[in-house]
């Protein structure tokens, strides 16, 4: 492809040949004239993909009117094609790439989100999906308000990812004006102790025991469904380690008689204490919210949430009278960021004296007559 200043007069002097000939001008690039036999036909080629536009034929459009037109097509350059793309493949280059320089604990959160909670559109080409598909995942989780919320913010991250360069990979999100399901809340419920009973009574069976174990240690549900055989050792703690924890943390829980009673318990099958009904994994945030369920019907409760047997158990540690900063500990919270860096005492001893009075409160309570 030549290059050349066009002018009225090169383009009056150039001469047709059997072959076509492409002739660019030096003055506006991406604007030509392609030469034939017989014609002369103005060009326009732009974009990434080298698109030929023809707008007109000399002399009947005069090089300073093709000129005008060539700029305004040069000056709207298309938009780059769309590159097939799955939402499963999508959803591992950004688990990769966003992640990269992330805390462990939070792309282990977000890769149990997408993958969990989006199987039904993961095989789909992702300029395919629609509001309407991710509003359709969202509401299988409706009866779990937070982690539905989780996975709406973790899915709309991901979608706005796919539209920036250098991917591009669709043109907008389709969670573009999405409103969120819910908002986060501040819980104040805690379970009175009659209610505490109830819940405990009716947790009695598998996998219902893993309420039972959030009432003895304040674990978080996101901790608690992953347990390992493995993490409790020698029987004398089992330490939940910080690629599980939120705060990052290795978080130890001694091993008290009632606790290790629930542990025993649990089926002996492989990896996980508590299992998933299906294949090799741990119990599903739906599993344990079916337990739930199930439970609260049991036990005839109503109006609290998994998330309020943590609090329940925070409470009921600062009646006992354990110093807060043990019962800060118990429940795994983040220290000041001094002790973050200096303060690596786990306090087990001090944890388990602590636990040890609140097993003795759940046998007592447990044990009382109505």
């Amino acid at each position: 492809m030549a290059q050349v200043l066009l002018t009225d007069i090169s383009v009056r002097a150039l001469k047709g040949s059997d072959k076509y000939e492409k002739i660019f001008d030096t003055k506006t690039p991406g604007f030509g004239i392609r030469v034939g036999k017989k014609t002369k036909t103005w060009i326009v080629m732009r974009g990434r993909e080298r698109e030929l536009i023809t707008i007109g034929k000399y002399p009947d459009l005069s090089l300073s009117a093709a000129r005008t037109e060539a700029k305004k097509l040069l000056s709207s350059a298309p938009e780059p094609k769309q590159v097939p793309m799955t939402f499963a493949t999508a959803r591992t280059t950004f688990l990769a790439e966003h992640y990269k320089t992330a805390a462990p604990r939070t792309k282990y959160n977000a890769t149990k989100l997408l993958e969990r909670h989006f199987k039904a559109i993961e095989r789909r080409q992702l300029a395919d999906i629609d509001d309407a598909d991710i509003k359709g995942c969202l509401d299988k989780i409706a009866s779990t308000p937070s982690e539905q919320l989780h996975a709406y913010r973790a899915a709309r991250c991901f979608l706005k990812w796919c539209t920036r360069p250098p991917r591009k990979w669709i043109k907008h999100s389709p969670m573009e004006g999405y409103q969120p399901p819910g908002k986060d809340k501040k819980g104040t419920r805690t379970l009175t102790d009659a209610e505490l009973k109830a819940v405990w009574n009716a947790s009695e069976t598998y996998p219902h025991r893993v309420l039972r174990l959030m009432i003895l240690w304040g674990t978080r549900n996101t901790e608690t469904c992953v347990l390992e055989r493995k993490w409790a050792g020698n029987g004398d703690a089992l330490v939940i380690p910080g690629e599980v924890t939120k705060n990052g943390r290795d978080h130890a829980i001694p091993i008290l008689p009632l606790a290790q009673e629930q542990l025993d318990g649990m089926p002996d099958q492989e990896r996980y204490f508590f299992r998933s009904r299906w294949g090799d994994s741990h119990l599903s945030v739906t599993g344990l919210a079916k337990a739930f369920r199930e439970v609260r019907k049991a036990s005839g409760t109503s109006g609290w949430t998994i998330r309020d047997l943590r609090r329940t158990f925070r409470s009921n540690i600062a009646r006992l009278k354990v110093p807060r900063e043990i019962a800060e500990v118990l429940i795994n919270h983040a220290p000041e960021a001094l002790d973050e860096i200096y303060d690596r005492y786990d306090r087990l001893e001090e944890k388990r004296e602590a636990l040890a009075k609140y097993e003795a409160f759940v046998i007592n309570l447990v044990q009382a007559e109505q």
